[in-house]
Formats: C-alpha cells, sequence, structure tokens
C-alpha cells in the first residue's frame, strides 16, 4: 500500500539524518530542468525511419533500428546535438542537492546534475566508465555514477539495443558497484519509471538472494488515473521490489515535497552559537554544567548538534557531545556532531568566515545562543555570537537565546522578550530561558521549544 506524505516525510528524514541515503535520477528529473525526454528525442529519428512512436516504444531498440540504417556515429550526432545544447537552472535538482546526497546514481548521460552542482561550487566526482571506479573519493566529493555514460564520450554511451545488451559484459563493474550501494544504502528514486530492465533485474536479483532482508527504497511517483493496471504495478514495486511508492496527482507536487522534506531535516539540526574570553570560574563552571545538559538533552531527543567550535563554550559543547555518544556505543559520531570551524586569514577573513557562517546556519532549524563577549563601552563590531544571530534572524530561524549577565546572549535575549510576538513559539518559555534556573531545566526547555516547531 502506497504511503502517505507524513510517513514518507518521517522515514526518509530519518534515513538522511543517519546518512544512509543515495540518490538515483531518471529522465524525469531532467525533464525538468528542461532537457528533452526520450520521447521528444527519439519523435525526429522515427520520422525519418518511417515508425510510429508511442509511450511503449522499446527506445533502445529504436535507437539501434536508426544506427543499423543510418549508422551509429550519425546516431550519437544526432543525441549529442540536442543533449549539448541545454544548460538549464533547476529548482527540483537544487532542493535535491539541498538534502545531501553523497552518491548519485543515473542512467541520464546529459549533464544537468554536474551543471547545478557547479553553479553551486560544490565538488564533483563523474564516474561513467568502469574504470573511473578507482577514483571514487567516498568522504571527500559527491560521487556521480553515470551507468548509461557520459555526452561528453558520445562513444560510450549506451542508447541502442547492442549497447543494452552487452553492458553487463562491458560494465561488470559498475553493476557490482551499483549492486553493493543496492545493499548498503537507502535510495530515493526521482523522476524514474521503473521500465529500465538494467536496474530492475539489479533490484530482483538482491531481492532473491536477500529474501525479507532486502532494503527497502523510496520512490515518488505520479498516480496515473487512466491506467487501469497502475495499482497493480505499485504493488508490484513494493512487493517484490521492496520499492516503498509515495504517490502525488501532479509532477509540479514533487517538488513542494522535496522542500517539506528539506525542512524536516533542516529541524532537526541545532546550531549552538556561543563562546567567551573569560577564565573567570563561574562562568566556566557554568559552561560546562551548560554544555552537558544541552548536548545531552539535544542528542537524546535525536537531534543533531551543529557547532563552529567557539571560545570556550563550542570546545566544552563538542566533548560533552562526544562524552554522550562515547558512553552510548556510537562510533560513527560524525553523523550527531557536525564541527564547521569559521576560520580565515587575511584581507578577506572577515567576509569569508560569514560567508562560512551563513551556508553553515542556513543548513539547520535552530539556533540556540550563549554567551558571547560584550562590553557596551567597547562594544566589538566583529563579534561572532551576533553575526551569528544576524544570520539566523536573515534566514527565519527558530532562536533560543539563554541569558547570560553582561554577556551578547543577554542583549539578545531581551530584544527577543522586547518583541515577543515576533517569536510566539517563546511566549511561554522566554523568562525560563536565563542563566538563573539550573541547566537541566533549561535543556529540557529548549528540547521542548524545538519540539513545538516540528512539523505535525
Amino acid at each position: 500500500m502506497p504511503l502517505n506524505k507524513e510517513q514518507f516525510l518521517k522515514q526518509f528524514t530519518r534515513q538522511a539524518l543517519d546518512e544512509r541515503i543515495s540518490l538515483f535520477v531518471g529522465a524525469g528529473a531532467s525533464i525538468n530542468a528542461g532537457y528533452p525526454s526520450w520521447y521528444s528525442l527519439l519523435k525526429p529519428l522515427a520520422k525519418e525511419l518511417g515508425t510510429p512512436l508511442s509511450d511503449s516504444t522499446n527506445y533502445y531498440k529504436l535507437a539501434q533500428y536508426y544506427s543499423n540504417n543510418f549508422g551509429q556515429p550519425e546516431l550519437l550526432k544526432r543525441i549529442n546535438e540536442v543533449l549539448n545544447k541545454n544548460d538549464c537552472d533547476s529548482p527540483l535538482i537544487n532542493e535535491l542537492i539541498d538534502i545531501g546526497f553523497s552518491n548519485i546514481w543515473t542512467t541520464n548521460f546529459d549533464n544537468v546534475l554536474e551543471n547545478n552542482y557547479k553553479k553551486r561550487n560544490i565538488l564533483i566526482n563523474k564516474v561513467f566508465r568502469d574504470s573511473d571506479l578507482s577514483n571514487v573519493e567516498l568522504n571527500k566529493r559527491i560521487n556521480i555514477y553515470k551507468m548509461n555514460g557520459d555526452i561528453t564520450n558520445p562513444d560510450g554511451i549506451v542508447a541502442t539495443q547492442e549497447d543494452y545488451e552487452k553492458y553487463s559484459y562491458n560494465h561488470r563493474m559498475m553493476l557490482m558497484f551499483f549492486k553493493r550501494e543496492l545493499i548498503s544504502s537507502t535510495f530515493l528514486f526521482i523522476g524514474y519509471s521503473f521500465s529500465d530492465y538494467l536496474v530492475m533485474d539489479c533490484l530482483s536479483e538482491i531481492a532473491k538472494y536477500l529474501g525479507n532482508a532486502t532494503p527497502q527504497h523510496y520512490t515518488i511517483l505520479k498516480r496515473e488515473k487512466d491506467n487501469p493496471y497502475f495499482d497493480y504495478f505499485i504493488h508490484d514495486l513494493e512487493l517484490r521490489y521492496h520499492i516503498k511508492v509515495f504517490l502525488v496527482d501532479e509532477y509540479d507536487e514533487i517538488l513542494f515535497v522535496l522542500k517539506e522534506l528539506n525542512e524536516r531535516i533542516r529541524n532537526k539540526k541545532v546550531f549552538i552559537s556561543g563562546a567567551f574570553r573569560s577564565f573567570n570560574q563561574e562562568v566556566v563552571k557554568y559552561s560546562h554544567n551548560l554544555s552537558r545538559s544541552i548536548s545531552y538533552q539535544l542528542l537524546e531527543n535525536d537531534y543533531r548538534i551543529v557547532n563552529g567550535i567557539g571560545r570556550h563554550f563550542g570546545t566544552h559543547i563538542i566533548g560533552y557531545a562526544n562524552e554522550y555518544l562515547a558512553q552510548k556505543g556510537i562510533k560513527d559520531k560524525e553523523k550527531y556532531i557536525i564541527v564547521k570551524p569559521f576560520v580565515g586569514f587575511g584581507e578577506n577573513s572577515l567576509e569569508n568566515k560569514k560567508k562560512l557562517r551563513e551556508d553553515v546556519i542556513k543548513g539547520c532549524g535552530a539556533v540556540i545562543f550563549a554567551f558571547g563577549d560584550y562590553n557596551p563601552d567597547a562594544p566589538n563590531p566583529n563579534s561572532g555570537v551576533k553575526e551569528e544571530f544576524e544570520i539566523a534572524l536573515k534566514y527565519h530561524k527558530t532562536i533560543i537565546p539563554i541569558a547570560y549577565p553582561d554577556m551578547r546572549s543577554e542583549q539578545i535575549w531581551l530584544q527577543i522578550k522586547n518583541n515577543l510576538t515576533l517569536y510566539p513559539y517563546l511566549e511561554k518559555s522566554i523568562l525560563s530561558l536565563t542563566s538563573q534556573n539550573d541547566t537541566e531545566t533549561l535543556a529540557k526547555t529548549i528540547v521542548y521549544i524545538l519540539n513545538s516547531v516540528q512539523e505535525p
């Protein structure tokens, strides 16, 4: 039975936070970016052959017939002329980029994925030959595996029936990597019709050997109301291929579902802003107690901690978060503690640090503010806590200030308290968010606020 939206969002958010996800992009995602469908691409070729073209046409066979009659070079030339002309921004691809997939697989040979990553200055590693697999950097770059080749290497693309029939021999290592990832990761299939035997055979083979232990994957498909076989097709995907399906009525809905998914993921990431230079033992002791309480409560309630290693307080947060994870026997700590130091040197250092802060805070749903050096007689224009507060305001993040006497967080707390109607989620809790309360109560209040702003 297909998932409802809430089930899909909840389940895939969980997978994304655990960093167990991979993406499979089909032709539908390229069409969304302005690239032609297989139907549009091959329509003029079918006309030259004098053959009809419909949605049920086997495109590999049609391309084969064209190659047989006009030659492989002419077929590749026609494909290249169409696919190398487009360079389109794609809101859909950008939402997928934001989800944070490290490994992306596709049967498309256009460059829509690469172009959209490049525009955002995100490094990628493109793999379209089996020999490229030796250069895969699993933890350093986004890997884009192009199973049917790449338009920059026309002679290597898989376009005809003959190419398809030789695939398992010519691309044995690519298939091996793909099957391994189907077992070790949870895939989200987007823009894919599940009509390509290459992928379906891999899914079927894994299900055959693993049985009930076969990993579950996910897809978003448009409901085909006029197709009498559609419900049976969905049931077959779920039963034999272990694909959980979420159905939408229109293709445009997929973009909004992905936006909601990204919002869910962001809302589970909490940036903690705070630093101080003082060696006053009272401040240091409170920082230790607060760090331990906040870290323990956030991790216990399945939130992710994001921190820029602010002086003293940042190191305390990271230290106690690691302590909690060690006690729980959790080894992959980087999934729970995301450390993004804001360092810079030279004439552009302030500008560079601000850009780093913006990028990190944009990826979080909430920001907690504590401490922050503040001297009303000599205000620090370059205060990191102040700048992070301004960024949080700019991007409409959930802001949770903890007032500490004579610190920047107290100024933030006062500003919010005096404009409380702008922060309705704090109306019941603002007076509890001060250092006069014990740190355990504070931490529980913070989690209560965070939970209250989560999507239902």
